[in-house]
């Protein structure tokens, strides 16, 4: 068992299919960043997070300046040319042992994050899967086994009711020399453990809103379980 001590935050894209001019982690949903968010929940189960900024750094530098001064800032100075792998692997280059992947767009529920955390432990790589209901969906193909869901195909394609939820924990050389998605590196280890995460991702409009919805249905919960 190798519990996960650190997490690398990719938030270095264009944001270009939601065309907001800013950096998807600074969105605010709620009355609070994603980014915010993100930090808030990663900080009380890891001892390092590490942040990848690229397009409109200032934004997020001055941010975490401002309000999480523990976070470390890492460059992505090729943002424009490279993808999501090549974050992610500049984020986690410089750490050791097991690190929690994930993209700057995602509202994660608390206890779901906890959770996969844990089953992280006991596995040398796992992969997050969720409802599919993202605009811009990666489906996954996943049979049941006796220790929990197996990660057994990605596609645009060919739907199904789990999607990749672009959130996976492994070691720090796995995006190494990765050209194309994160989640076609992924597929070169298939079969892989899976695990389902709720969450909201924000890469379009559609997905903003559904994320809004998300955030009020989190407040709710919370809410009645403060009251029972």
């Amino acid at each position: 068992m190798q519990a996960v001590d650190s997490a690398v935050i990719a938030a270095a894209g264009m944001g270009t299919r939601l065309g907001l001019g800013m950096p998807k982690a600074m969105i605010e949903v709620g009355g609070k960043t994603i980014l915010a968010r993100l930090v808030e929940h990663l900080r009380c189960h890891v001892k390092v997070i590490h942040v990848v900024v690229g397009y409109r750094e200032e934004m997020i530098v001055e941010y975490c300046h401002k309000h999480f001064p523990e976070v470390v800032l890492v460059r992505n100075p090729e943002f424009r040319t490279t993808n999501t792998a090549q974050s992610l692997y500049l984020g986690a280059r410089h750490l050791r042992g097991k690190i929690l992947y994930l993209d700057g767009d995602l509202i994660l529920e608390p206890s779901s994050l906890e959770q996969f955390l844990a089953a992280a432990a006991d596995v040398p790589l796992l992969v997050g899967v969720a409802e599919a209901k993202s605009e811009n969906a990666v489906f996954t193909e996943v049979r049941e086994s006796d220790t929990g869901p197996v990660v057994t195909g990605f596609s645009r394609e060919a739907r199904s009711p789990l999607e990749w939820a672009n959130v996976f924990c492994g070691d720090r050389d796995l995006m190494h020399g990765a050209a194309g998605y994160v989640f076609e590196r992924l597929a070169q280890h298939l079969p892989l453990p899976g695990r389902v995460l709720r969450l909201a991702e924000v890469d379009t409009s559609g997905d903003l809103h559904a994320a809004l919805q998300f955030v009020t249905e989190l407040k709710s919960a919370a809410v009645r379980a403060t009251a029972t």
